[in-house]
């Protein structure tokens, strides 16, 4: 292979593709000429042999005819008709040394029947019929020759075709008697054997000899054999010739066509042949080329070899000094002193950039190792300069971001104005800065501040800007936060007031409720409705205790509780609201083992209550809202499921599910408190909180509870590893 890729080798492959393809066409045009021509032989010679067997066969049967048509007006046949008594001295040994003419004759029956159809006489080849048949007045041949007329029949006996000829016997223009004559036809095929070919004779119901396949036999059908309508066609890789049968066969309606066959291999094989000469002749001329390229380009190649021999000194070596001094007034003599000429400006230039390569690799290292995203643009806004930093910030590697105008990938629709005034600003030579938002690859777009600095080269012409791109999403992050901190200690301290100022009316009215209480006179729905109010105030004084608790911790006090009575408060308040919005609220508790739980009643209570009332807000009516309790973590742990059938949330929704104050009901339903309250809730009591949710589909929240006298240091891995 190495020979191939030299100069050598490279002009000795030329001639030798070129005379490849010479023989190579030739070979095709001449071995499709070839073909022609031998095809168009054999079909001549296929032609000639089918006129000159279909003339055989309508000779013999023309013989076989006329020798039939003179034995029925043979007086001595008449006579034997006529002469019933003295017939049977002279007649019977006369027909049994009788055979008709030409080929097949001595193999063929021959009879002479009576008026009625009844067999007189016959010979001895007996071939067909057992000697002793009665008459032939059952055939279908018989009226029409008793009615004076010949008849030629193929008929099928003992599974091979036979050709009856039969003529009425006349006296005084009577027919007094028939003479019969059958043979096979298969005697005919001695002469269709001629050079090779095979031959088959057909008839409308099929072949009388030869064998043709179905394909073969559609085909003839497919092309007619109509009186003169010759033809050809290749089934198989055969070819078949049909010649339709003339003279006596359509005279008579027989319809007999002949089909020649003769193999492609009679073509195909020559043509071989004559291919494998051209492919030797093609070789040798190969090898011939071989010798004559090397011989004559060693020449060439010897001042080409010192060329490159002094290269590969100058390449190996690194010395600029080496020279090649060719002696030559052809072209390689002036590629070398021009080869000589350009190594004496190299050498100067190598010394002038050896000087500024130090200087550029410190600027390339500088550049590289940069926080900051650094992108030069060059006058075409083509990207030059990419730094690592650039890289990691849009997540396109160099030869990606090549690919495509940087402007027109990174700047979103909004900012293109505001990025073509910064270039306007930068091009008085003053850098230009401001905050923006740019596409990322990953993340999309993204907050950054970039600056905008024109360069120049010596001369004062522009090269380009470069874009020095700051990251600004954690300082977003961290402004975002300062003002949320600030926001939450204003709200606290509003909530503080508003709380102490709540409790004051919330007190009253519970003091009322109890008062009430207390009284004998009321009756039971009076009681159990000032119970009612009772409950309700408390737990609003429980949500204002949880507004004041919601920014510090707290211990709350602990009491061991049945989930099932759980569920039961939380159930006697949520079942009106439930059954006002038509939505079928259900309670799955198992009654039995499930453990207590160590918790605060009214901040589970609480917690439950703001899960199960987010869920029928969330439920259009003829939905279902559904709490579940269950056992996990071999009874260490309770599992509460509040699972809905409304409108789910969205993943940006879900993100913020948690926040304080986030809310998506309207104005005046919500505060957005519930969620956030509900997790400090758990959380204090060593649990976890889980929610799945889709758009549509739907929303499932899940909480996890330790048991009552679970470990407390497995709790939180518990948790963790429920979630």
């Amino acid at each position: 292979m190495r020979f191939f890729r030299s100069l050598q080798g490279k002009i000795l492959l030329f001639f030798v593709l070129i005379d490849v393809a010479t023989v190579g066409v030739l070979m095709v045009t001449v071995s499709d000429t070839a073909r022609e021509a031998l095809g168009t032989k054999i079909e001549e010679q296929l032609r000639l042999n089918a006129r000159i067997t279909s003339r055989d066969i309508e000779e013999q049967l023309d013989l076989k005819w006329s020798f039939m048509q003179s034995l029925a007006s043979n007086t001595f046949m008449v006579n034997s008709v006529i002469d019933v008594l003295g017939r049977g001295e002279y007649l019977a040994p006369f027909m049994q040394q009788l055979q008709l003419p030409g080929m097949g004759g001595e193999q063929a029956d021959l009879w002479l029947l009576d008026f009625e159809g009844a067999v007189i006489a016959r010979n001895t080849v007996h071939t067909s019929h057992p000697e002793g048949t009665p008459n032939f007045a059952h055939e279908l041949w018989w009226p029409s020759v008793r009615d004076g007329q010949p008849a030629a029949v193929v008929l099928e006996r003992e599974g091979r075709s036979r050709l009856l000829l039969a003529f009425p016997v006349l006296y005084q223009k009577r027919t007094e008697g028939a003479v019969v004559a059958e043979f096979d036809v298969a005697l005919l095929r001695e002469l269709t054997a001629r050079d090779g070919f095979e031959a088959a004779l057909l008839s409308r119901p099929g072949p009388l000899f030869g064998a043709l396949s179905d394909e073969v036999l559609e085909r003839v059908r497919e092309v007619g054999t109509g009186p003169g309508h010759r033809s050809t066609f290749l089934v198989e890789d055969t070819f078949y010739l049909v010649e339709p049968l003339e003279g006596f066969m359509l005279e008579h309606g027989l319809g007999w066509s002949l089909v020649l066959s003769v193999p492609a291999e009679r073509i195909a094989g020559p043509v071989a042949e004559l291919r494998e000469r051209m492919l030797g002749t093609g070789a040798a001329m190969a090898a011939l080329f071989t010798v004559l390229v090397v011989w004559g380009t060693r020449s060439l190649l010897r001042p080409l070899e010192r060329i490159e021999g002094t290269m590969r000194h100058i390449v190996e070596a690194g010395d600029l000094s080496q020279r090649i001094r060719l002696r030559s007034d052809d072209e390689l003599g002036s590629i070398a002193r021009t080869f000589d000429q350009m190594l004496e400006r190299l050498e100067h230039r190598t010394a002038e950039l050896e000087r500024s390569r130090d200087q550029l690799a410190l600027l390339a290292h500088i550049t590289s190792a940069a926080p900051s995203a650094i992108v030069m643009l060059d006058t075409q806004a083509r990207v030059c300069v990419w730094n690592q930093a650039a890289e990691r910030l849009f997540g396109w590697s160099r030869e990606e971001i090549a690919e495509g105008p940087f402007l027109e990938r990174v700047v979103p629709m909004g900012v293109q104005t505001q990025v073509a005034e910064l270039l306007s600003r930068a091009s008085t030579g003053v850098p230009a800065e401001a905050e923006l938002s740019l596409v990322t690859r990953g993340v999309g777009p993204i907050p950054v501040l970039l600056t905008v600095t024109r360069i120049t080269d010596a001369a004062g012409l522009s090269l380009g800007h470069v874009f020095m791109v700051r990251d600004q999403r954690e300082v977003k992050r961290l402004r975002e936060s300062l003002v949320q901190s600030e926001k939450m200690a204003a709200v606290g301290t509003l909530v503080a007031g508003l709380s102490h100022e709540l409790n004051n009316p919330l007190g009253i009215i519970l003091g009322y409720a109890q008062g009430l209480q207390r009284r004998t006179t009321l009756d039971e729905n009076s009681r159990a409705a000032v119970g009612s109010i009772e409950r309700q105030t408390q737990r609003c004084a429980h949500l204002v205790r949880a507004l004041l608790d919601f920014s510090r911790d707290k211990v709350p006090v602990r009491e061991r509780v049945s989930v099932l009575a759980l569920f039961e408060r939380v159930g006697e308040l949520v079942e009106g609201q439930a059954r006002r919005a038509n939505i079928h609220f259900e309670v799955d508790a198992p009654a039995q083992g499930l453990p207590e739980l160590e918790i605060s009643v009214q901040e589970i209570e609480s917690a439950l209550l703001n899960l199960v009332t987010n869920a029928l807000d969330a439920t259009p009516a003829g939905g279902a809202v559904r709490v579940i309790a269950r056992g996990v973590l071999q009874g260490q742990g309770v599992e509460l499921i509040v699972t809905d059938t409304g409108s789910g949330m969205s993943e940006e929704v879900l993100q913020r599910a948690f926040d304080p104050f986030f809310t998506t009901k309207p104005v005046g339903q919500g505060t957005g408190l519930g969620l956030s309250i509900t997790r400090n809730i758990i959380e204090a009591h060593a649990g976890a909180i889980d929610v799945k949710t889709a758009p549509g589909a739907g929303t499932t929240v899940r909480l996890w509870l330790p048991a009552a006298g679970a470990p407390a240091q497995a709790h939180p891995t518990e948790a963790t590893t429920w979630k």
